[in-house]
């Protein structure tokens, strides 16, 4: 027992004697005084949805307008617009007028129906930098959307539906109008009187033109059984599209300066007419490249005698006989290679002509 207690006394001392040499650290500590109220962390209604909505109480109408967005800024929808029936001589409204500058409507899946109205969307005069999107448009007596200032610039339509309208869509001036359907129209599916960008659209079953394009570029659309004209340039390019069915030209050129190049044309000009082809050159200085050309009524490419200076070069034209190409003298084109087998005309120029 003596030797136990002298062990235990003599541990008790060397750990005094450690605590001696090493004292214990006293760490700091922060304020207990909080610094203010708590700040919330939830966001706001108008953090999640910026936009406005839509409707009576933010965009009122008047008697020509169901609404009218009228101040600068990012709109949407959130239910159906079905136009009112004006019954005995009353006024044929227009769903959405848009009179400010720099505005985005988002359709938001929802549709704009027509009941005989005036225009699905109608911008009136020189409003710029509009873009409106994501919806269908379709029974407006007038144009699906209609956007009639020739000044208006930076407007952009995209992913948009639109069928059963006088026009699809009708820009007087430049625009953008791409990935949008045009079906069933009374008039032309989509026309841009002044220029701008038609890209990756479909316009089919329209009464007019497919396409009318004055200035701008058509890419990579697919426009079938048109009543008229499939693409229309008033100048323009074509470029990469699937025309295919209608019942004039594929493709019709009636302005100087255009560029008909990579295209896909079947079976158009289905009416025969002699001054239709699946594409047709009416007038001067243009140039017609790498289309392939099958099946059309009358001729496959054929240049108007009444002008010249056409560059006509590396297209295939398959099943028109002796009408696979209509090229008057005055014109620049490639030689013809007609014989099946190994292609020996060294020619990078030269175009093709097969009949099965």
């Amino acid at each position: 027992m003596d030797t136990m207690k002298n062990t235990h006394n003599l541990l008790t001392a060397v750990l005094l004697l450690f605590a001696g040499s090493f004292p214990l650290a006293a760490f700091a500590q922060g304020s207990l005084t909080p610094p203010g109220a708590p700040a919330p962390i939830m966001k706001s209604l108008d953090q999640i949805e910026a936009r406005t909505i839509v409707n009576s109480a933010n965009t009122p109408g008047d008697g020509n307008n169901v609404y009218i967005i009228s101040q600068p800024g990012s709109y949407y929808l959130t239910g159906n617009l079905v136009a009112p029936l004006h019954l005995f001589g009353g006024t044929a409204k227009n769903g959405i007028e848009i009179t400010a500058n720099n505005v985005t409507l988002d359709l938001n899946g929802f549709a704009l129906q027509g009941a005989a109205g005036n225009a699905g969307i109608f911008i009136p005069n020189g409003q710029t930098n509009i873009t409106v999107r994501n919806g269908t448009i379709s029974g407006w007596a007038v144009n699906g959307v209609s956007s009639g200032g020739y000044a208006s610039v930076n407007q952009v339509f995209e992913r948009l539906s639109v069928s059963a309208c006088e026009m699809g869509i009708f820009l007087y001036g430049a625009g953008v109008v791409r990935d949008c359907n045009c079906y069933n129209n009374n008039s032309d599916g989509i026309y841009c009187g002044a220029g701008g960008i038609c890209s990756g659209c479909t316009a089919k079953n329209n009464a007019g033109n497919g396409i009318t394009m004055g200035g701008g570029i058509v890419t990579a659309c697919t426009v079938q059984n048109n009543i008229s004209r499939g693409i229309y340039l008033v100048p323009g390019t074509a470029t990469g599209c699937l025309v295919e069915g209608n019942n004039q030209s594929g493709i019709y050129v009636d302005a100087p300066g255009s560029m008909v190049v990579g295209n896909t044309c079947i079976e158009n000009n289905s009416s025969s007419a002699s001054s239709e082809a699946g594409i047709y050159i009416n007038d001067s200085n243009n140039r017609v490249e790498d289309n392939h050309v099958t099946e059309s009524g009358l001729a496959g490419i054929q240049v108007s005698p009444d002008y010249t200076l056409n560059i006509v070069i590396k297209n295939a034209v398959i099943g028109n006989g002796a009408n696979n190409y209509i090229i008057p003298s005055g014109q620049i084109a490639g030689p013809l290679i007609t014989t099946l087998g190994t292609i020996t005309n060294a020619n990078p120029w030269a175009n093709f002509s097969f009949n099965p």
